[in-house]
């Protein structure tokens, strides 16, 4: 596997659930064991893959940006509803 960015969907059970983006149609499953990076739901990583062994880095910047979009298009809905 060749570095790549995925979003951090979900953890189910003892495994985390990455997202390929920019589509996000894509999907990997990394075992929490595999990774030492503490990551949360949302988080933006790269991930590369050599050896038998996953490379996790959470990517500040990109993940910043997300969250901030989300507020924008949270903010714009709950003002549409008033």
């Amino acid at each position: 596997m060749s570095l790549n960015n995925y979003t951090l969907d979900r953890f189910e059970g003892d495994y985390a659930i990455f997202l390929k983006r920019p589509e996000e149609t894509e999907q990997i499953i990394i075992h929490r064991n595999e990774y030492s990076e503490q990551l949360s739901e949302g988080d933006i990583v790269t991930i590369s893959y050599q050896n038998g062994v996953y490379s996790i880095q959470r990517l500040n910047e990109e993940t910043s940006a997300q969250e901030d979009k989300i507020k924008q298009m949270m903010r714009a809905l709950r003002d549409k509803r008033k």
